[in-house]
């Protein structure tokens, strides 16, 4: 249980799909920069990109756990690809029949 020490600032669904877009991007970047000296400073401003996403998320009051299921998804970790194929929310792959029963 989560104590409400502070105001949430709200958010749009617009908002949120938006922010959630501009994640995927970011992790998309990360993922496919060149390893080496000169990727180093692109790949620490993604990660910046994302801690700076992950806080408003949370801080418009998004449950912690989803958003790092969201991140976990994101970062290729997502539990539809793995065995058993646990339905995931954000991309929309795996055994919806399995997460819905639960």
């Amino acid at each position: 249980m989560q104590l409400d020490l502070i105001s949430w600032e709200p958010m749009t669904l617009h908002e949120f799909v938006e922010i959630c877009g501009n994640i995927r991007r970011s992790y998309w970047h990360i993922r496919n920069l060149r390893n080496g000296k000169f990727g180093q400073a692109r790949l620490r401003k993604e990660y910046r990109k994302v801690a700076v996403l992950k806080t408003k998320l949370l801080m418009a009051g998004r449950e912690k756990r989803e958003v790092l299921d969201f991140l976990a998804c994101c970062r290729l970790q997502c539990p539809a690809t793995k065995q058993p194929f646990i339905y995931c929310p954000f991309c929309g792959q795996g055994n919806k029949r399995q997460y819905f029963q639960n």
